[in-house]
């Protein structure tokens, strides 16, 4: 029975059984990814057991309620008695019973293995952008414009040079995002971000991980990480700059496609949060399409 079974804190050593549940199925989902579980479990309280030949991911959100995720396994055999395992262990602990991150194949999947069971709700702020690479490469026609503007006027401003994250220049990332952070200490967001990126950057070559970097008069400035999400998709799981040096943001996008990304057909740059500036921000680089995703409720 459940209740003899304990979920496991995410440990960097439990890479290889995420990667077994979740490559085998050809994912879209930014969320799904060991990386993206690891650099966050602290802020999401992330824990994970095995039950039915799925992984069972659950959490809890700044202190508030806690959450399932749908289980991730490589057939719909066991999907539904997975999932039921967490709404049950969930009402035995009295949790409200949410599920985050239900895509449309998972909702689809709910709905054919336990019809009526639940209802959903869209979480717009939770939607992936996804892009085409040679958008963010290129940059052409009327509508990027302004970001081929914006990336002139940082080329005639600034002495530059773009180069991979590597052993060499690591520590210098951490540092810029230890004074990006120092500079806002009592954004909690900000403070949350900063733990995952040193998470990011110290496991770098365990999670799999590339990234970017720009250095401007001598120093980093800029820096992004990504990685294969699907066969045909990356996903950025980073990306900082220092607004300071107008149009690093639109460069070290661009760039970081360009030397890391090109073979793939599509971008994942994640969700927005609801925050109004990132939204903005994402929706000016014109998404090829959006990930939707819905919260799920128990009905009755």
């Amino acid at each position: 029975m459940f209740q003899d079974r304990d979920f496991k804190n995410i440990e960097i050593e439990d890479k290889p059984i995420f990667d077994k549940y979740i490559s085998k199925k050809i994912h879209e989902n930014s969320e799904f990814n060991f990386t993206n579980f690891f650099i966050w479990r602290y802020h999401y309280k992330l824990a994970f057991t095995i039950y039915e030949d799925h992984l069972c991911l659950i959490g809890q959100y700044r202190n508030k309620f806690p959450i399932i995720f749908p289980p991730l396994g490589s057939q719909e055999e066991g999907f539904d008695k997975a999932l039921m395992m967490m709404v049950e262990y969930f009402q035995k602990n009295n949790f409200p019973v949410i599920i985050k991150a239900i895509t449309e194949p998972i909702k689809e999947t709910i709905d054919k293995l336990m019809p009526g069971v639940f209802r959903y709700e869209h979480d717009r702020d939770l939607y992936d952008y996804v892009y085409l690479t040679q958008d963010l490469i290129n940059l052409n026609g009327r509508k990027y414009q302004k970001k081929r503007n914006h990336i002139n006027k940082f080329m005639k401003r600034y002495e530059y040079n773009y180069e991979p994250i590597t052993d060499d220049n690591i520590e210098e990332c951490l540092i810029a995002e230890m004074e990006w952070a120092a500079a806002r200490p009592d954004d909690q967001g900000i403070m949350e971000e900063k733990v995952a990126i040193v998470e990011a950057l110290r496991n770098m070559k365990a999670l799999g991980i590339k990234g970017g970097a720009l250095r401007i008069n001598g120093k980093i400035q800029a820096f992004s990480l990504g990685e294969q999400l699907n066969p045909d998709m990356a996903v950025i799981h980073i990306e900082k700059a220092n607004t300071d040096y107008h149009g690093s943001y639109a460069v070290i996008n661009q760039q970081f496609a360009q030397h890391c990304w090109s073979e793939y057909t599509y971008i994942n740059r994640e969700e927005d949060m609801g925050l109004p500036g990132l939204r903005k921000a994402k929706e000016s680089y014109y998404p090829h399409k959006m990930i939707v995703k819905y919260t799920g409720y128990l009905n009755g």
